[in-house]
């Protein structure tokens, strides 16, 4: 799993630099905010894959005593503060944009640019596409993040291109003067589309790095697993002990019978089984089925 995460880590840097270039020398030839912006998005991006790629080896050590998470919460540390950079690079250019626009605009090559954000798009989604489908197998929480921002290239660079060429028509008509502030209206208008995702993710990352549960509907799953394999047991669930750190999921079941009595065979059957579908179903996940020692004391 580690090698292919790797290669795809790999791919994703590489389409990332190539884009990146052809970006920043347009950006610089059509004067253009929304070109720059979508250039440091993708210079921010590549900074953190670099980064990555020395910690993905971390991310598959095995726990210990002294490390009883392993590196997990280094990953979600890792992807949040990604998360929180990326943020922060949207809110400075919303800022940005609107102190153009108080200071009167700026002229740009339109045609230009809704060409190349065209040619953009269609890199951006031949990337979108062979990442997403090469994480199909492993379902890496890392290279989940690099499919979210290849979404956010690919949409902004459609939207761009659509927008910069029907604003031509208005170039010999009484709305001409929009041209001069449609850039930064367009990557405002763009930012904040896109700041709503980017707040639901620094949410989950926030919630991975203080051991909080995951989201209700992975809860869910996890409960309805539990449930249907206790069927016809005399295990009776007291509560669940469920966290969520990096890429794994550490979960304990505590239970109680009514005789007080656990039958060791029936106990290592329904954990290896749940421990199985739950793998399958949610992911990497460490599972324990705990007999509620309070519970025999009372």
């Amino acid at each position: 799993m580690e090698k292919r995460e790797k290669k795809i880590i790999l791919f994703s840097l590489f389409a990332g630099i190539v884009l990146l270039s052809v970006g920043i020398i347009m950006s610089i030839k059509t004067n253009s905010q929304a070109m720059l912006m979508d250039a440091l998005y993708d210079g921010v991006d590549i900074i953190i894959v670099i980064l990555t790629l020395f910690l993905i080896r971390l991310y598959h050590r095995p726990i210990s005593e002294k490390k009883p998470f392993g590196f997990s919460q280094l990953e979600s540390f890792f992807l949040l503060v990604k998360t929180f950079m990326i943020i922060i690079l949207n809110l400075s250019i919303i800022i940005n944009s609107i102190i153009l626009i108080i200071d009167g605009g700026k002229e740009i090559d339109v045609a230009t640019i809704a060409f190349f954000q065209f040619i953009l798009f269609i890199g951006n989604l031949i990337t979108w596409i062979i990442i997403r489908h090469s994480n199909k197998k492993i379902n890496s929480p890392t290279i989940k993040i690099e499919i979210l921002a290849w979404k956010f290239d690919m949409i902004y660079s459609l939207g761009l291109s659509f927008a910069f060429f029907i604003i031509q028509f208005l170039e010999n008509t009484s709305f001409k003067n929009i041209i001069l502030y449609f850039d930064q209206i367009i990557v405002i208008i763009s930012s904040i589309i896109i700041l709503p995702d980017l707040l639901k993710v620094l949410k989950e990352n926030i919630t991975t790095v203080l051991l909080f549960a995951p989201n209700e509907k992975i809860i869910d799953e996890i409960k309805n697993i539990v449930k249907k394999n206790l069927i016809n047991t005399d295990m009776e669930i007291v509560h669940y002990d469920i966290i969520k750190t990096g890429r794994k999921f550490w979960i304990s079941i505590y239970f109680k019978t009514d005789n007080n009595i656990v039958d060791i065979n029936q106990l290592k059957e329904k954990t290896m089984l749940c421990s199985k579908q739950l793998n399958e179903k949610i992911g990497k996940a460490y599972f324990e089925l705990v007999p509620d020692v309070e519970n025999y004391y009372n």
